[in-house]
């Protein structure tokens, strides 16, 4: 069986680039942050990464990370919405390239969950400290569609939370 360069050794190494670094050497890649929030006892956090159907580009998410002082629970929601917020600047990860994501990202807190709707695909428990979780593009959002991170802190105090989303813009569609 040839061997077509699947398998590499020494002389023939295989090289690889993850999907934030080729997007941002092309200035598509942006990250965008809550900041360090003060979330209620048993209260939420939620970020919602909007595609607009107007969007000429798919969104792959790279990079989740963040943290709480404590008990957190994190819930990754397809396609629902978050009601109310601020919105945020998306900043592009090349810094020779201006921050015109196509993406609408915003973040809201609340005593009851912002987030209404959509399929929860992925839940986890941060016990305090950081949190990552590197998609590495395995997250896609195609126009029309939104990713929710949604937090909530499982302690009956005040929890500090922040919250960190990377994604990559590729795909023209047009």
């Amino acid at each position: 069986m040839p061997n077509y360069n699947v398998f590499t050794n020494l002389r023939n190494p295989l090289t690889t680039v993850d999907i934030a670094a080729s997007s941002a050497e092309n200035g598509a890649n942006y990250r965008v942050t809550t900041g360090v929030v003060s979330v209620a006892a048993n209260a939420y956090m939620a970020v919602q990464l909007s595609n607009p159907t107007t969007s000429r580009y798919t969104a792959r998410i790279g990079r989740i990370f963040g943290g709480a002082i404590t008990n957190t629970s994190i819930f990754l929601i397809r396609d629902g919405t978050v009601a109310g917020g601020t919105t945020l600047t998306p900043i592009n990860t090349n810094f020779g390239y201006p921050n015109n994501s196509q993406l609408i990202p915003s973040f809201s807190t609340s005593l009851t969950n912002p987030a209404v709707g959509g399929a929860t695909f992925s839940t986890m428990i941060q016990t305090g400290g950081p949190v990552f979780n590197d998609e590495l593009g395995k997250i896609i959002i195609p126009p029309g569609n939104r990713l929710i991170v949604d937090l909530l802190n499982l302690t009956n105090q005040t929890n500090t939370l922040t919250l960190t989303l990377g994604w990559a813009e590729v795909s023209p569609i047009s």
